[in-house]
């Protein structure tokens, strides 16, 4: 019986099986489980990075001290154009041993410190009277020793631009 089916019959029966070089239709998507991404280096190294960046940006913005530079003055300035100046030229000299206001044809007598501090309410006092006297002038010049602490440099900073000096240039050292 079996030989004496029909063809149509025997076509039925292979369009139902799939070719060996055809894939079922079936996925094989409900076959897997879902992977879990493995992140936890990336994240142990965004952890290590985050608190060195935030430190970063906290210490960039202390660090920030604006001051100016002294101009540079040129050999042919005659004595008339600096005449012309209404502004002093105010320099504090700061040594070891104290420190001393030096402006344009005056010198003040030297400040000493006081067991190895200085006295900047003398210097604040000092500043205002300059103030007073030249309500336009903006700028200042500190001239240091080498052995002046950091620390000092940036409290004789604050002292002139608590005193209207905003405008503050750095020399170099005392010869």
């Amino acid at each position: 019986m079996q030989e004496e089916q029909k063809p149509e019959e025997k076509k039925k029966k292979e369009v139902g099986a799939f070719p060996a070089t055809k894939r079922a239709k079936k996925s094989l998507r409900d076959e897997r489980e879902p992977m879990d991404i493995d992140v936890s280096s990336y994240l142990n190294v965004f952890l290590s990075i985050l608190p060195l960046l935030i430190t970063m940006a906290v210490f960039s913005q202390l660090a920030v001290v604006e001051f100016s530079l002294p101009p540079a003055q040129s050999d042919g300035q005659t004595a008339a154009a600096a005449a012309e100046q209404k502004e002093l030229d105010i320099s504090i000299v700061i040594t070891k041993s104290g420190f001393r206001i030096v402006g344009t044809g005056k010198q003040l007598d030297l400040v000493p410190t006081e067991r190895g501090r200085y006295l900047f309410d003398q210097l604040r006092a000092l500043l205002q009277a300059i103030k007073f006297q030249y309500p336009s002038q903006k700028s200042v010049v500190l001239v240091a020793e080498g052995d002046v602490l950091y620390d000092d440099l940036i409290q004789f900073m604050d002292v002139c631009r608590e005193s209207q000096f905003p405008d503050i240039g750095l020399s170099g050292d005392v010869q």
